[in-house]
């Protein structure tokens, strides 16, 4: 089996608001301290991706759309045992439009040719719009189930998959080709151990450009015009103590009439 799993480089959404801030551009985030890191629910996918190699055996590859920053989270990917990874060079973070890195990654799939499944993370954390998997689905004819907490069995051109609804879980077959998208309740991602780390440094990994993939990605559909953010709402507290509940309602029902509440 030929796995393809995808990753985002995004913004560690752990890091202080403090320490963010909108760019002069208006259309992107710059973080003042720390590195972007691989998107979580990304990792997750690749912890799936490895629990079936070791369960059937197969192939994993990981790919990015990104700068050359990105390659950095195909090498963690690599480091916990992924097989190889492909770089395709594009946008990246907040600049990243759906529909436009869902056909960079169609077209690398069909590039690498003979992929059986397609994992992904279920959203990603800077936007957590949850829409590039399932536009990657439709561009290569494959079903998708998503978002996914367990994959429970592996079969002969099928998974058995838990799907998260609406206050009740599904368990499904689907046959593949598929793709799924992975949440964290799925799995805890393994720690690239020492050697897997050191290893993953020497792995060439092929940067491919529009070009390589057959001309231009398609245009996106979605522009990002303007991102800022709110000044934060100011908040008093007003202890109101009259001795009684009546004294006290009276003096709550006085203090709303003078801030024009009622």
């Amino acid at each position: 089996m030929h796995i393809v799993v995808t990753l985002k480089q995004v913004f560690d959404p752990n890091t202080p608001p403090v320490l963010l801030q909108v760019s002069s551009d208006e259309k992107s985030i710059e973080v003042r301290s720390g590195s972007p890191v691989l998107n979580g629910y990304d990792a997750n996918a690749v912890e799936e991706a490895l629990k079936i190699k070791d369960a059937v055996g197969g192939t994993v590859t990981v790919i990015t759309v990104g700068d050359d920053q990105s390659v950095a989270q195909l090498r963690r990917a690599i480091a916990m045992g992924a097989d190889g990874g492909v770089h395709i060079k594009g946008a990246t973070a907040l600049a990243g439009n759906s529909y436009e890195i869902a056909d960079l990654l169609a077209k690398a799939i069909q590039k690498i040719g003979g992929v059986d499944l397609v994992l992904s993370g279920k959203a990603s954390s800077d936007t957590d719009a949850g829409q590039t998997h399932l536009i990657l689905a439709e561009k290569l004819g494959f079903a998708s189930v998503t978002p996914v907490k367990a994959i429970n069995k592996v079969e002969e051109g099928a998974l058995v998959v838990d799907r998260m609804g609406e206050d009740v879980t599904q368990r499904l077959k689907a046959k593949l080709p598929l793709l799924v998208g992975i949440s964290n309740e799925a799995n805890k991602p393994r720690t690239a151990p020492l050697k897997g780390v050191m290893m993953a440094k020497k792995v060439a990994i092929p940067t491919w450009t529009e070009a390589d993939l057959g001309g231009v990605a398609a245009a996106p559909v979605v522009e990002l015009q303007r991102l800022y953010i709110k000044p934060p709402v100011q908040v008093a507290t007003v202890m109101i103590s009259e001795g009684s509940d009546e004294a006290n309602g009276r003096a709550l029902a006085e203090r709303l009439v003078q801030e024009g509440v009622i």
